[in-house]
């Protein structure tokens, strides 16, 4: 760790949070040649990226973010990740949805693959995926730049157009949810499911909420993920290898207490001040160049003099001031379990026993309409275990499962956290209902994996006020820094540069705070282009480059 030494001198660039994606902006400009220090609250980085041995017996469980969405980014190859330690795991597909009635789907990367099992399940529903694709794989790179820019009008016209490979037009898709859209498309529930649950995961948006809804669908089939070799941490310590690696300076155990911003025109010359309980003797960093805020929006309202940014920046005073952040909220139930799931599926495509990342979706479609009615009503407790993500990453990297054979399996489902009908938000620490939503993850495992409880050595739970408790970053438990939807989807939320020079984010931004690093990469563009050192000859990669060439590679050799 850095001492107190390493404050009293400037930095051209200071990071507030230590997250995956201020590591990313960090390395991205140190690697360019700035000198920059990261600052951090907690006593290590990444905290919504833990990997922690949660029952004791070497059974690594990533504790929050369990998904790799790096395989679509271009943060993989321009920071070469892994020179520092980072081993991505590739299989033939990233993902699966399973039924209680036998029959599974695997998200291949194959597409031929990718159709057959289209075909077991409606040979109509295959073709007419098959014309899409065709249509929409074409413009899968220049799709996939706009998570990774700062969102424009001309892109949100993009998205909408993409209803032109559906044979729907843009005013269709403005005025579709995204379960209109898969009616429009689609003959067989089961089909429409799989490609709802991909789309309800929230990465672009609200499936239920029209115009971000249908595009929120059209884009699912462009994810892709992996699995870290011994869990998400590896990628947070890659990270920091790599950002230390180009001069890069941590500073730990540095809670902000207010960012003191230069109200003169065209400076940027700022001071970053720890609160008092801070163990540095000297309390202030200077960033010459820029401050960026990779902590949500409504810490970043605590940190600056909010009377002198409403004469600075009155919209983006406003932003903070109404963020919303009780949209994506989840409730991880954690199982220590006896050998590997026994998914009642595995006769109809055997593969999901190696699919790391499952998604339980809606029984049915008449299930889904209903389901998704209630979430919109609030109704926590009538919706449990409806949908859900299970993280089952020993399928893939059996690095996981202790000698004894035991490893360990999560449900995670995002659920309305006001729960106005038991008090409020605070009945989250009601042990007796918080209880009932635990139970109820294991009986809907049990429906997809018969005899689940049987294998159940340990379990236990964070609910979203846990989450809150564990990184004080995501406001009501909020895992990706503020609803996606709404009135906060693409061009709806924060900009990462700011009106007052100097001053930028990485959290808030589009695209949302996950695992594919993306809102790293796009504050890191915005200061590297404002300081004019954007143009490098290693900030080249482009989104799913490196993952392209890794599962190529690895087709050959198999």
């Amino acid at each position: 760790m850095s001492t107190s030494d390493d404050f009293g001198k400037n930095y051209d660039v200071v990071i507030v949070g230590a997250g995956v994606n201020g590591l990313t902006c960090g390395a991205y400009l140190a690697k360019a040649g700035l000198n920059v220090a990261v600052v951090e609250k907690r006593n290590e980085c990444g905290a919504f990226a833990l990997t922690e041995d949660l029952f004791g017996g070497e059974n690594p469980t990533d504790t929050h973010a369990a998904v790799c969405f790096l395989p679509m980014s271009p943060v993989w190859g321009d920071l070469d990740l892994d020179k520092f330690g980072f081993d991505l795991l590739l299989g033939k597909s990233g993902a699966a949805v399973v039924w209680p009635d036998g029959k599974n789907y695997i998200y291949y990367y194959d597409l031929d693959m990718q159709k057959q099992q289209l075909e077991r399940l409606s040979q109509t529903d295959a073709k007419t995926t098959v014309a899409m694709r065709e249509k929409l794989l074409p413009q899968a790179l220049d799709l996939l730049w706009l998570f990774f820019k700062p969102p424009t009008k001309e892109g949100e016209e993009r998205f909408f157009n993409l209803g032109e490979c559906a044979g729907i037009s843009a005013s269709q898709m403005r005025n579709m949810n995204g379960l209109e859209l898969l009616d429009e498309l689609y003959t067989e529930e089961h089909v429409k499911l799989l490609w709802l649950a991909a789309a309800d995961i929230g990465l672009f948006g609200d499936v239920a909420m029209k115009g971000e809804g249908s595009v929120a669908v059209m884009l699912s089939s462009l994810l892709a993920t992996g699995t870290p070799r011994g869990g998400m941490h590896t990628l947070v310590h890659a990270l920091v290898r790599c950002f230390r690696h180009y001069g890069g300076t941590l500073l730990l155990n540095a809670p902000v207490s207010h960012v003191d911003f230069s109200s003169d025109l065209g400076s940027t010359n700022h001071t970053v001040i720890l609160s008092d309980e801070a163990p540095y003797l000297n309390k202030e960093i200077t960033a010459t160049k820029a401050v960026v805020f990779n902590v949500s929006p409504p810490l970043v309202g605590q940190m600056l003099d909010k009377e002198k940014l409403s004469l600075k920046d009155p919209e983006l005073l406003g932003k903070i001031n109404s963020w919303e952040s009780e949209g994506h909220c989840a409730f991880i139930s954690h199982f220590l379990i006896n050998g590997l799931p026994n998914w009642g599926s595995r006769e109809w495509n055997k593969d999901v026993d190696i699919s790391p990342f499952v998604l339980r979706p809606y029984d049915s479609w008449e299930h889904a309409h209903l389901s998704q009615s209630l979430y919109h009503e609030d109704k926590t407790m009538e919706v449990l275990g409806d949908i859900a993500e299970i993280y089952n990453q020993t399928g893939q990297d059996r690095s996981r499962m202790s000698k004894d054979g035991r490893c360990t399996l999560s449900v995670e489902i995002e659920y309305p956290v006001s729960l106005k009908e038991y008090g409020g938000f605070g009945a989250w620490d009601n042990k007796e209902l918080i209880d009932k939503v635990h139970l109820a993850h294991a009986d809907m495992m049990e429906k997809l994996a018969p005899g689940f409880k049987s294998q159940i050595a340990d379990s236990l739970y964070f609910t979203p006020l846990d989450n809150w408790r564990r990184n004080a970053s995501a406001v009501f438990g909020h895992e990706i820094g503020g609803d996606n939807s709404g009135p906060q989807w693409y061009t709806g939320r924060i900009n990462p540069r700011s009106t007052i020079s100097g001053l930028y984010f990485s959290q808030g931004i589009w695209p949302a705070s996950l695992t594919h690093l993306g809102n790293g990469y796009v504050a890191a563009c915005a200061v590297a282009e404002d300081l004019g050192i954007r143009e490098q000859s290693w900030w080249v990669s482009a989104p799913m480059q490196r993952f392209i060439e890794r599962y190529t590679q690895n087709v050959k050799s198999n």
